[in-house]
């Protein structure tokens, strides 16, 4: 394989991609080979995710456990909001970067080879997915960013970055420009990752189905469309593979609700920071964060998070602060990691229809997203489901791959398509993309968990655990 690229679109559940709604996506998964149980990582989001794909390791390996987050050492003070440039740098303290796994565009660089990133998602993920660009003179380019000598040039050659809208075609189609008439046209790198924020934004602010979320996802395959046809016109094109991919999936939201309020009613003392007068730092989310002055208030607060309604089985950082059995392990998921809250709180969400006839909502608890709009970042097997769909060169064609995968195993698998070495990474190469035989279902298992809840997962045949989704048993 010559070169890759790969295109993310952000928040695309799966089983949204059709003829009708997606059809340039929809045409590659059919002369490619699309994974039909490829999932997230947990926690569910964006800027866990996205170092999730880049480093090929788990947030326990990488360390970055959520998209908003508490850390003590870095701003005892307040929450971090992992979107933000200065955030991920204060959490890094003072290194180039707070992910402790380097990134592909350095296993690449490390290899005579490059990486260029084109993202019109947040400056934030936009430095996770290519911490190290100014040191190794690679290209990153973000949408939101207005500083630094890519910022300039693009500026210079392709006018001021559009502003941000719901849905946010104008800049969806500005990257589109500088992905296909600078970047693939002239700095032609061995890996390219275009970044598209949609249609997670319109999901987000609108709901799964309505109007704008599905004009935003049409732009969205519209420009995969045009890198297919780019490629498909190259001297080189059958050396040239396509990765689409998505980080999560969504889920409707229903039921919203400030879990730090509910704390403080209950007679907790819960904040956004680990000031005088609070014992809980709470990270809003759709799967909440909870760090505790003294872990000895653990049980106490779990037994109270019991008996809502609205709450489904907690995850601990360390179970020994709670009765045995009364937690699930971060680590079992991957996810734990000195970073992690103390505990982390899931939301009993439903598989019913939603208003849009698709599968699934659940509460949540997120101050910017309205009633009805999508979210992720929990368990809900809607937000672990995610596409991914390779064609291209030695790929397989006309292919649906059942092997078990999630984000890690992408960057390993485009590292051996070029021959680079993948030591330290926690994913594997994905052989069933162009090796039939190495195909095989994955095995099944249900975990019990506390309150009758059920954890769905596949086990590959290394013995990796893959969560599919949680549920009410």
């Amino acid at each position: 394989m010559a070169r890759i690229v790969m295109l993310a679109l952000d928040g695309l559940r799966p089983d949204m991609v059709s003829p009708d709604a997606t059809p340039h996506l929809h045409a590659l998964a059919a002369e490619g080979v699309r994974f039909a149980n490829a999932r997230s990582v947990f926690p569910s989001e964006t800027r866990v995710a996205t170092p999730s794909l880049i480093t090929g390791c788990r947030p326990g390996g990488h360390g970055m456990v959520a998209n908003t987050l508490y850390d003590a050492a870095a701003a005892p003070e307040r929450l971090l909001r992992t979107k933000l440039v200065e955030d991920v740098l204060a959490m890094a303290q003072g290194r180039e970067s707070p992910l402790l796994r380097p990134s592909l565009g350095e296993r690449l660089a490390a290899a005579g080879r490059s990486f260029a990133l084109v993202s019109a998602g947040t400056a934030g993920a936009a430095r996770l997915l290519h911490p190290a660009a100014e040191r190794l003179g690679l290209f990153r380019w973000n949408v939101e960013e207005e500083e630094g000598a890519a910022a300039a040039a693009m500026r210079a050659r392709f006018g001021p970055t559009p502003p941000h809208a719901v849905p946010n075609i104008p800049r969806l189609r500005h990257a589109a420009r500088v992905l296909l008439e600078h970047v693939l046209a002239e700095l032609r790198p061995d890996v390219t990752l275009v970044w598209l924020s949609e249609p997670d934004v319109s999901f987000h602010w609108g709901g799964l189905g309505c109007a704008h979320a599905q004009g935003a996802l049409r732009e969205a395959d519209r420009i995969v469309g045009q890198v297919v046809a780019w490629r498909d016109a190259q001297p080189d094109a059958a050396e040239i593979a396509i990765l689409v991919l998505s980080d999560h999936g969504h889920v409707t939201g229903r039921g919203k609700l400030s879990l730090r309020a509910e704390l403080n009613r209950a007679g907790f003392r819960a904040g956004t920071g680990m000031g005088e007068g609070t014992d809980i730092v709470v990270a809003p989310a759709a799967a909440p964060g909870l760090w505790l002055r003294d872990p000895a208030l653990a049980p106490q607060l779990a037994e109270w998070l019991a008996a809502q309604p609205w709450c489904g089985p907690l995850l601990a950082r360390d179970p020994a602060i709670l009765p045995a059995g009364a937690a699930l392990p971060l680590a079992l998921l991957g996810s734990g990691h000195a970073r992690s809250a103390d505990l982390v709180v899931t939301f009993a969400g439903s598989e019913e229809d939603d208003e849009w006839g698709l599968p699934g909502h659940a509460p949540f608890d997120a101050p910017d997203v309205p009633e009805g709009g999508g979210m992720h970042g929990g368990l809900h097997r809607a937000e672990l489901a995610t596409v991914l769909v390779m064609q291209g060169g030695a790929l397989r064609r006309g292919a649906v791959a059942q092997a078990p995968c999630d984000l890690t195993d992408i960057a390993p698998t485009v590292l051996h398509l070029l021959g680079v070495a993948a030591e330290g990474v926690e994913g594997r190469a994905l052989r069933e993309a162009w090796d039939a035989a190495a195909d095989s279902p994955p095995a099944a298992e249900a975990i019990a968990l506390p309150r009758g809840f059920v954890l769905e997962a596949m086990r590959s045949p290394g013995g990796r655990l893959y969560p599919s989704g949680l549920r009410r048993g």
